[in-house]
């Protein structure tokens, strides 16, 4: 199977670093373009003026994934830095990634696991289960060092 866009939905996580290196090291053997995709939760006003807070949210989040594909690019090489772009959306997240791969039509969808359980996660399942559910599209999970151990 040869990819030719990933998509890597990235969060507050310290697995970013983890989950977009992995994504940008499929890349550069496929030959694939990266695409990382942060999510502001509330849906977006489509009136986007100075006063309203959601337009600054957004640029926040440009931003921090920015900085993130920057440190990411340095560690990799000037060449990972041709083969990722930055897209942020806002909306109900498992919704958004769904509908932005379908969208991209993203061959591989790269994303971490925190192992968390909490009570919303025990009846819906992470957001990453729900992902896999609901999306044709293949999906990596990436876990972080020691996770079987990290459960709640």
């Amino acid at each position: 199977m040869a990819f030719k866009t990933l998509l890597v939905p990235l969060d507050k996580s310290h697995l970013n670093h983890k989950v977009l290196t992995t994504a940008l090291n499929i890349a550069e053997r496929f030959d694939a373009q990266v695409v990382t995709l942060r999510i502001r939760k509330e849906v977006a006003a489509l009136d986007m003026e100075d006063e309203d807070h959601t337009r600054i949210d957004l640029d926040i989040i440009d931003n921090e994934t920015q900085a993130l594909v920057d440190e990411t690019v340095k560690t990799l090489g000037p060449g990972a830095a041709g083969r990722i772009t930055a897209d942020v959306r806002s909306g109900p997240v498992v919704d958004t990634i769904v509908a932005a791969a379908e969208e991209l039509q993203a061959d591989l969808i790269v994303m971490g696991t925190h192992g968390r359980r909490g009570v919303a996660e025990f009846f819906t399942g992470s957001t990453t289960e729900q992902v896999v559910a609901k999306t044709p599209v293949s999906v990596m999970v990436i876990k972080p060092s020691g996770f079987p151990y990290l459960r709640d």
